[in-house]
Formats: C-alpha cells, sequence, structure tokens
C-alpha cells in the first residue's frame, strides 16, 4: 500500500507538468496561427505540398533509375555465371572440379569488369580471375548454404565502400551432387557515384523548384488576395471615418469567387449606406414631425398660462387646437409603433374568409359622410369577391387612400371606388380627380415621410405614413398596389388581391343599389358558403 501511495504522490506532478506544457504548446500554435497572415499560411501550404509531390516523384525517379541500373548488373551477372556453370558443369565430376580445366576458364572468360570465382563443395577457392589477385569474395554461410541446397542468388559485399560490390552466386551439380559454387561480382563504385550525382541533381532540382514555387505562390497570393486587402481597408477606413460611399475599386471585370466577393461587398454597401441615409432622413423627418405640434402645444400652453383673461372663446380654440395636435401626435406614433412591429415580424395579421366586396362597400359609406356636399363619391362596378385576409387591415388600407383622395381632390372633384374580378385576382381601385402627382414624386410616395407637398400635407393634418402603411398591408396579404396619375387630373390606386375563391357569374352579381343596401345589413351576417 505504501508503494502504490508513493507511487502516486510521485507521478501527479509528472501528470500535471506534462499537462501544462501541452496547453501552453497548443496556445503557442494558437498563438502562431493568428499572428501569421493567410497570405503566408497559403504558400506555406503550397510549398509543403509540393514538397511531398516532389519527394514523391523524387523517390520514384531515382527508385525506377536504380532498379534499371541493378536490374542490368544482376542479368550481365546472371549470364555470366550462368555461363562458367555450364563450361565447369561439362568436365566436372562427382569427386570435384578437374584441374586442368581452370587455365581454360581463366583464358576464355577473362573480363576485366567481372571478377570470377569457382569453390568446391568444401568452399575451398579453386579459381579466381586474374583481377582478383589475391582477393577473396567472401561467401558467406546463409549463401553457401543456399547454394548447396542447388539455389542460386545475389548478395552485396563491402569492399572499399559499404555495399560497392555485388555478386552472383550458383551452384555446379553434377548427377544431382553440388560439386561447386561459382561467384561472379562486380564493383558497383561507378553506378554508386552516378546513382549518387543523380540524387544531388534531383535536390538541387527540388530545392531549385521549391524555392521558384514559394516565391512565385507568394507573389501569385498577394495578387489573388489584394482584393480582399483592398476591402479590408476600406472596411477599416469606413469604420475610422463613418464616410459609406467608399467602396472597393474593381479594376477590370471578374467572373471568380473574389470578383463574386467585392461585388456582394459593395453590395452591402450599398445597402448599408441606403439604410442609414434612410435612417438619417427618418430621424430628421421624425424629429421635424414632432417637433411641430409640440411647438403649437407648448406655445398655446404658454399662452393660457401668462394671459389668464382671455376670452372664453379663444380659450376654447386653444384648447382645441392643443387636442388637435395631441391626436396628430398619437396617429404619428401609433403609425409609427405599426411599422416597427411590422418589420419586426411582431404584428400577425389574423386571416380569415373575408367579404371584400363589403369592406368595399362600407368604405363607399364612410367616405360619403366624410366628403359630405364638397366630393362627388360614386361607387363603381363592384363584384363579389372573397379572399382571405385580415378584414380590419383592409379598412385600414382603404380608409388611408380615401382620406388621401378627400385630402388632395378640391371641391367640386369626383372620388370612385370599385371591385372586380380579374383572373384569379380581386382588383379594388380608388380614383379620384384631384390635384395629381408629379412623375419625380410617383417612386417615393410610398416612403416613410415623403410628401410631394409637406406644407399642404401637414396643414392637412397628415403623418406621412400612410401609404407606407397601405403598401405593407398589401404585400402583407401577397398582393400588389399600382398607382399612376397625372398632375392637375387625378390619381389612380389599384389594388390587387389574391382570390380564395372563384368570382361567381355576372348573372350572381349584384346591382349597385342592392350593393349600396348591403351596408345596411348587420355586419356579422356569416359569409356565403
Amino acid at each position: 500500500m505504501n508503494l502504490r501511495i508513493t507511487h502516486y504522490a510521485i507521478s501527479c506532478p509528472r501528470r500535471n507538468v506534462i499537462s501544462d506544457g501541452f496547453l501552453r504548446s497548443r496556445l503557442a500554435h494558437s498563438s502562431y496561427r493568428k499572428n501569421v497572415s493567410l497570405r503566408l499560411r497559403l504558400t506555406l501550404w503550397y510549398t509543403g505540398l509540393l514538397a511531398m509531390l516532389l519527394i514523391l516523384v523524387g523517390g520514384m525517379v531515382f527508385s525506377r533509375v536504380q532498379a534499371s541500373v541493378m536490374g542490368g548488373i544482376d542479368g550481365e551477372l546472371q549470364k555470366k555465371g550462368e555461363q562458367v556453370v555450364r563450361l565447369v558443369s561439362l568436365s566436372a565430376q562427382v569427386e570435384g572440379i578437374p584441374e586442368p580445366l581452370l587455365p581454360f576458364l581463366n583464358a576464355s572468360l577473362e573480363d576485366p569488369e567481372l571478377f570470377v570465382q569457382v569453390r568446391d563443395n568444401t568452399r575451398r577457392v579453386v579459381y579466381r580471375s586474374s583481377n582478383l589477385a589475391r582477393t577473396v569474395i567472401e561467401l558467406p554461410e546463409p549463401y553457401y548454404q543456399q547454394a548447396m541446397h542447388g539455389l542460386a542468388g545475389f548478395y552485396n559485399l563491402s569492399k572499399e565502400q559499404p555495399n560497392d560490390l555485388r555478386v552472383y552466386f550458383a551452384p555446379i551439380v553434377v548427377n544431382g551432387q553440388t560439386v561447386g559454387i561459382v561467384q561472379v561480382a562486380r564493383n558497383l563504385q561507378a553506378q554508386q557515384e552516378v546513382l549518387d550525382q543523380l540524387g544531388k541533381n534531383l535536390l538541387i532540382l527540388f530545392a531549385i523548384a521549391l524555392a521558384l514555387a514559394a516565391g512565385g505562390g507568394y507573389w501569385l497570393t498577394g495578387v489573388a488576395l489584394h482584393p480582399i486587402e483592398e476591402a479590408t481597408a476600406t472596411a477599416l477606413a469606413i469604420t475610422r471615418t463613418g464616410n459609406l460611399s467608399r467602396r472597393v475599386p474593381i479594376r477590370k471585370q471578374r467572373h471568380d469567387e473574389i470578383g463574386a466577393l467585392i461585388n456582394t461587398f459593395n453590395e452591402m454597401l450599398d445597402r448599408l449606406e441606403a439604410l442609414f441615409e434612410k435612417q438619417r432622413r427618418f430621424s430628421a423627418d421624425i424629429s421635424h414631425e414632432l417637433r411641430s405640434p409640440l411647438t403649437t402645444i407648448l406655445g398655446n400652453l404658454s399662452l393660457l398660462k401668462r394671459a389668464q383673461q382671455l376670452p372664453e372663446e379663444e380659450r376654447e380654440d386653444m384648447l382645441n387646437e392643443i387636442r388637435s395636435e395631441a391626436e396628430r401626435m398619437h396617429r404619428l406614433i401609433s403609425d409609427l409603433l405599426l411599422l416597427s412591429q411590422a418589420e419586426s415580424g411582431r404584428h400577425p395579421l389574423h386571416l380569415e374568409l373575408v367579404e371584400l366586396d363589403r369592406i368595399v362597400l362600407e368604405a363607399y359609406r364612410l367616405a360619403q359622410r366624410r366628403a359630405g356636399e364638397r366630393l362627388d363619391i360614386q361607387l363603381g362596378h363592384a363584384d363579389r369577391a372573397l379572399v382571405m385576409g385580415d378584414a380590419d387591415r383592409l379598412r385600414q388600407v382603404l380608409d388611408n387612400l380615401i382620406n388621401n383622395a378627400i385630402r388632395y381632390t378640391p371641391a367640386g372633384g369626383r372620388i370612385e371606388l370599385s371591385l372586380s374580378c380579374q383572373d384569379d385576382w380581386a382588383v379594388i381601385r380608388v380614383q379620384d380627380t384631384g390635384q395629381g402627382i408629379a412623375p419625380e414624386d410617383l417612386p417615393h410616395i410610398f416612403d416613410r415621410f415623403y410628401r410631394a407637398d409637406k406644407a399642404r400635407t401637414r396643414a392637412a393634418g397628415g403623418t406621412g405614413l400612410g401609404l407606407s402603411i397601405v403598401k405593407w398591408l398589401v404585400e402583407a396579404h401577397h398582393g400588389q398596389i399600382v398607382v399612376e396619375s397625372t398632375p392637375g387630373e387625378g390619381s389612380t390606386f389599384d389594388i390587387r388581391l389574391p382570390l380564395a375563391e372563384p368570382c361567381p357569374s355576372e348573372e350572381e352579381s349584384f346591382s349597385a343599389d342592392m350593393k349600396t343596401d348591403l351596408v345596411d345589413r348587420e355586419p356579422g351576417n356569416p359569409v356565403d358558403q
């Protein structure tokens, strides 16, 4: 037990040291990766992959050359060895190799590049070529035993350098018995020098290739990443200066990933600039919209406080003006809240099957009460149409459009409402003979706080958000809104909503008088099924 406790006490600090060292190495590696640029990392990756490829190719080339050289040498040694075996076998006997044959071998097999040696079955050397002088080609025991079993083979010996002598050995077999062993050898020093030189040349070539690849890769990576560096510099300049008008320059049209990235980045900057400009304009507009009624309210309150003896009629006018401005502020804040909730997705619609013709008829009757005798309110063609929608929000759409028409149509003018079925759409049209909208103002009329006639709209009590709400509500119903206008002649707003059911035939439609009478029905009547 004591041994185990002691061993545990010793091993725990060691484990902690190893763990701390591992953590430090990991942290150092992570810090290194963070400090090394992407350009250098890519270059190192390319160079490393190329180095592995060159090593693989160089190794294969060197191995093939070496195998080819050694194959040629082995073939030459084997051919010479088999020739010696045949010559000796012709006169050899079971008792041994006859001595008179040896001079004949010396005369017929002399080759300055090959060393020939013949041993008897006792490993005694009975013949050596003259170029061996007193040198003996060794025959290690494993190869001697292999030859005595009738098998030939190759092996290497070290003479002046490691493995610089290639040896072929073959048994001399007479009547099924091994009576001797032939050894044919060749010096490999010249071939080894050639192979060594080849290896050095390959290393030099690889080094040059890697250096060129590293330099070229570093340069090419810099060229490829230059647009990204420009994008980074642009983003940094925007962060420091707040100037969203700057863009990443594109010197030539690119259709690769970098070009797509730069185009996306510039498009993002375009949207950000537009959003910031819209936010700036929105802040300025809302400040102006709130300042005007607040100024009126504070001015009237200050006057009421100072002038205690004002006539009752003037005091009542001031209080009415304060109430009117407060109501306008309330409408403005309510509209802003509605748009904010709509943009954040926190204002869902309560969809149900809605009789759109009933809502149009209600809007027509309401417009008559608001316009009184000042305007001619007409109800044109009105088909029966069923849509999936939020009835209250659809009423708000028509209410905003009719209010605008009443506000901008002079006395004696005409406003016409109609509802028709066109293919799979229900089309609501609000047409007036008012002052119209200038062509340059048409693209902006659905923007928040945009007014073609600011002073007149503000004096009429508008908030500048009505058409923005209309557009959002129509699109939330998967519909479309289109406006046509001619200055001095009037405007036409068309709202297209998808039908929930096909419209009935014209024979089943109601006349205008019958439609007007429908307004007097209870609003809670169920939808015809």
